[in-house]
């Protein structure tokens, strides 16, 4: 038995497919070219923005000085003022427009002697004490002021008989702040 360390057949080294590795080569080309293409589309987009920038700049300090800058303080603090004049003008409320909806509201047999009205976090309320002719007068001014859009939750309460024989009664109720805001009523005359 021979025993030997060469081989004895030919080996032959197995060939690179090259169809594979050119297609391979020419899409990392056009990867690479289209990189270059768009790093040097975006420096000189860059370039470009940044002239433009600059001409924006120049023709903005242009106009600048063409403005009368004392004006504009003015028109800026009349601004202000007019804000202010606004927000005023939102949050002012006029009671009288509470007394025309009650003088138009309340029934004749109906007579109110003592009101109330309170500033609350859910918004105005308004107690009113009364008195009427009888429970049905009472439950007619109730109907009233139940159906009307502006009055919300009312409650009445506390009826008794006095001593004259009228009935005597006391009423709570939320109200819809348009009914007293004097901008919404304001552009309602």
């Amino acid at each position: 038995m021979e025993t030997s360390f060469i081989p004895k057949k030919n080996y032959k080294e197995k060939a690179v497919n090259t169809k594979y590795t050119s297609w391979f080569l020419v899409i990392a080309t056009f990867i690479f070219a289209a990189s270059a293409i768009f790093a040097g589309g975006v420096f000189f987009y860059k370039g470009f923005l940044e002239s433009e920038i600059k001409n924006k700049n120049t023709i903005l300090e242009r106009e600048r000085g063409g403005l009368d800058l004392a004006l504009i303080q003015k028109l800026s603090k009349f601004d202000k003022k007019i804000e202010v004049a606004k927000e005023l003008l939102d949050d002012h409320i006029a009671l009288s427009y509470l007394f025309n909806f009650l003088e138009a509201n309340t029934l004749k047999e109906v007579m109110f002697n003592n009101l109330n009205f309170e500033v609350t976090k859910d918004g105005y309320q308004l107690i009113l004490e009364g008195r009427a002719n009888s429970y049905a007068d009472v439950a007619v001014q109730s109907n009233v002021l139940s159906s009307n859009k502006n009055i919300l939750e009312p409650i009445f309460s506390d009826l008794r008989v006095n001593s004259n024989g009228d009935i005597v009664f006391k009423a709570s109720m939320k109200m819809d702040p348009k009914l007293i805001s004097y901008k919404d009523n304001l552009e309602v005359e």
